[in-house]
């Protein structure tokens, strides 16, 4: 008995160190694309950038497929956007900004554990399950391994004299990068969303009851939240009406671009991508409302 018991210990202790294992290896496979760039996309070293204090640093991070995908940020969908690659150099008021491409596409849980998980909800009706060192399986879920690699990030460039943070962020980029403020609102200054959300398509949602508790998991104050997020009411993943919630802060700038003369594109999600279209950032003069939250706030 004591032998089985022995076993058991050793087969937990190993199955925790072979899930960090894996995610420092996937981190490792993408952070290799993490780069400062241009307007054009180019890369260029941070020694460039001379005054760290009067920069107005712009995280970008992508969205994201499914929990045992390992997303690549250099995909055309996950690619910088041009309407945020605009904003390179650009002065706002004594600040000028540059921008940081964040590959966060870390796997999330393995298919065994997510089936334990839905398992678990339909039974109790909660996202209570823990794993064997009593940690809530939730938080190993591709959305939440996604903040933790935003949230280190935003840490490091704090750590080295960067002072003026804004996280950008598509689809579960900018889900996560809201989720972040609203839990510390003196971590960054702001948020462009474009089409931000999470949980699967308004069809899934009819097929997945823990959709919604799935999109809000880790959610802070509402009310801390000072964000511009671009919507579509089309979108498939997020219609204007998903955003109820994030209406609690007076400092959340909506603008819906429905009737946009730009045509969505395929391979950029449809609707759910027409903010990360080249048309969109050159021909729409909505794109200039994110110029204008960022005068607002410095």
């Amino acid at each position: 008995m004591r032998q089985i018991l022995i076993l058991i210990i050793f087969l937990l202790i190993n199955t925790n160190t072979l899930a960090d294992k894996k995610f420092e290896k996937d981190l490792k496979k993408i952070s290799k694309d993490n780069a400062f760039i241009d307007n054009r996309g180019k890369i260029y070293s941070v020694d460039k950038i001379d005054n760290k204090e009067n920069t107005i640093l712009v995280i970008y991070t992508h969205g994201a497929m499914g929990d045992q995908k390992l997303d690549k940020c250099l995909s055309k969908w996950n690619l910088v956007p041009q309407v945020i690659r605009n904003l390179h150099n650009k002065k706002i008021n004594n600040f000028e900004v540059k921008i940081y491409r964040l590959c966060s596409g870390v796997r999330g849980w393995s298919k065994s554990e997510q089936d334990k998980m839905w398992k678990h909800h339909k039974k109790t009706g909660n996202l209570g399950l823990k794993d064997s060192k009593g940690e809530f399986l939730i938080t190993k879920q591709k959305q939440n391994q996604k903040l933790k690699v935003i949230e280190n990030t935003i840490n490091k460039f704090a750590d080295n004299g960067f002072k003026n943070i804004i996280l950008a962020g598509h689809s579960s980029g900018g889900w996560q990068s809201l989720k972040i403020q609203s839990n510390d609102d003196n971590l960054i200054d702001g948020v462009i969303g474009l089409h931000p959300g999470a949980g699967g398509t308004v069809k899934n949602r009819k097929e997945w009851p823990w959709w919604e508790e799935i999109r809000y998991y880790g959610f802070g104050d509402f009310t801390k939240l000072n964000a511009i997020i671009i919507t579509h009411d089309k979108d498939n993943y997020n219609s204007p009406n998903d955003y109820s919630l994030l209406k609690k802060s007076n400092d959340v700038e909506f603008v819906n671009i429905s009737d946009s003369k730009c045509k969505k594109k395929d391979t950029l999600g449809g609707y759910h991508g027409l903010a990360l279209t080249k048309c969109f950032a050159d021909e729409d003069p909505r794109s200039k409302e994110i110029i204008k939250y960022l005068n607002k706030i410095y």
